[in-house]
């Protein structure tokens, strides 16, 4: 696996009350405002495996309604304790790809839908999520594949929360099933 398609990260459960105060924090310390934005995300279901046993995910993300890509992500590294790594490949789309994806045997899974704010601060992507169903996040992603980047981020912005190691579809997932 190159380095170059390994997602490096950390998710933090916060109370949804921190997102406000973390963006304030970000803005302060120089952080760059990028996007904000509706993201759908679909996952599918393989038709001749189960991607969950062998720990990967299929996603088409639509943005704002329109598709924007296609996202695999391999199995997760289990070395770090604190970020989950993991392969991930995405391919641009124009056109939604479902009638594709449908027409091979896959079928639609798990929905996440949430509204995210970009924000591009020292070597790190930081978004905050509010999720549909499960409340607010922020995830940390290093650009430089660098756990020490996100430990950094997560002093110096004061980020308090829960660590989740879950998916967002697992987490989803998991209200379903209950």
């Amino acid at each position: 696996m190159s380095k170059e398609n390994l997602e490096v990260e950390v998710k933090v459960k916060v109370n949804c009350d921190e997102l406000s105060k973390i963006e304030k924090e970000l803005i302060e310390k120089g952080a760059k405002f990028l996007d904000s934005r509706e993201e759908k995300d679909l996952y599918l279901n393989h038709p001749c495996k189960d991607l969950k046993l062998k720990d990967e995910a299929l996603r088409i993300r639509y943005v704002n309604g329109h598709p924007e890509t296609i996202t695999y992500k391999g199995n997760r590294s289990k070395e770090e304790e604190l970020v989950k790594s993991r392969e991930e490949l995405k391919v641009k789309v124009d056109n939604d790809p479902i009638a594709l994806f449908e027409k091979l045997g896959f079928s639609p899974g798990i929905y996440v839908t949430k509204f995210r704010k970009y924000y591009s601060f020292k070597e790190v992507l930081v978004t905050l999520d509010k999720v549909d169903n499960l409340g607010c996040f922020i995830e940390i992603e290093s650009n430089r594949k660098s756990v020490d980047d996100i430990k950094e981020t997560i002093n110096e912005l004061n980020i308090n929360g829960d660590i989740v190691k879950k998916t967002y579809a697992e987490l989803i997932e998991e209200l379903n099933i209950s």
